[in-house]
């Protein structure tokens, strides 16, 4: 042990024997007995001077042989001289013995460091209830089978279902045009994604081989997909009823494109940008249903 440590703990039981006749902690039972798995009261005070600094045990302490339940604080109480604080614990016992004791500190703080101040032990009666057990027990024995029969109650199951059905009215009318209009985003997102792939590949394809049967059959992909999204008979629709359903000028030429590669035999090397300009405005006609799904 250094030098300075030894000073220090010399100096703390210094100040604290000399005023241990300032400090005077109690602890007492508030009943004389209690029963096993009651919980009884504890009382736990202490008088100190005001310049000090006092610590009542917490829930984190060791109450053996008890356990702890809970604890109640008092206002500080003070006078010219002295500071009066108080805490009442509740605790219990599972322990057997017929007396049990317990002595709870207060710990008095003096910077970093703390002294234990001891109140007087007490103790408190464990009340019996079963005062004399028996030798051996007796048992009565009962072998025989006694079928039961099993009965369902269908009181409690109409009474389930009716309580099932009206909450299923309830959702359906506060809540199905959200749950519809979620089902149909994630059916259009769903749909795009898979045409996006297919489409994607084909374009890739495009770009290695300019085979107008191949032309044609990328173009009745996106056919397929736009009378999905738009409600519209696209794979019956030529090229010119299409561009008469109200589409601006740069599907005219994109369409116009790929016809005159498909059908007029042209062998267009840049045929593969007019596919990724058609998915381009696929895209943005995908966002305009998703938006109008989201606000309708």
């Amino acid at each position: 042990m250094g030098k300075k440590s030894f000073l220090s703990i010399s100096f703390l039981l210094f100040y604290f024997i000399s005023s241990a006749q300032e400090i005077t902690p109690r602890g007492y039972f508030l009943a004389d007995s209690m029963k096993i798995g009651e919980e009884s009261e504890y009382s736990l005070s202490i008088q100190y001077p005001k310049n000090s600094e006092v610590i009542f045990p917490d829930s984190s302490y060791n109450y053996a042989p008890f356990e702890f339940y809970s604890k109640r604080y008092f206002p500080t109480r003070e006078d010219s001289t002295y500071s009066y604080d108080s805490v009442i614990y509740s605790l219990s016992s599972f322990e057997i013995d017929k007396v049990q004791y317990l002595q709870l500190p207060v710990f008095m703080l003096h910077g970093k460091d703390s002294i234990p101040v001891l109140p007087a032990k007490d103790s408190i009666f464990l009340v019996e209830m079963v005062t004399q057990v028996p030798d051996s027990l007796v048992f009565k024995e009962n072998t025989a089978f006694h079928k039961v029969p099993l009965a369902f109650n269908y009181p409690y199951l109409g009474i389930g279902i009716g309580i099932f059905v009206v909450l299923m009215i309830i959702g359906y009318f506060s809540f199905g045009k959200t749950i519809k209009r979620k089902i149909r985003l994630y059916r259009l997102r769903k749909e795009y994604e898979k045409f996006s792939r297919s489409f994607e590949k084909g374009i890739g394809r495009v770009k290695k081989d300019h085979n107008t049967g191949l032309l044609e059959e990328v173009l009745i992909v996106w056919k397929k997909y736009m009378e999905k999204l738009e409600d519209k008979p696209f794979t019956k629709y030529t090229t010119r009823e299409i561009l008469n359903s109200g589409y601006d000028q740069t599907l005219k030429d994109v369409l116009r494109n790929i016809d005159r590669s498909i059908y007029g035999q042209f062998d267009d090397e840049q045929i593969h940008k007019n596919f990724e300009t058609l998915e381009d405005f696929t895209l943005e006609r995908y966002k305009l249903r998703i938006k109008e799904v989201t606000n309708g």
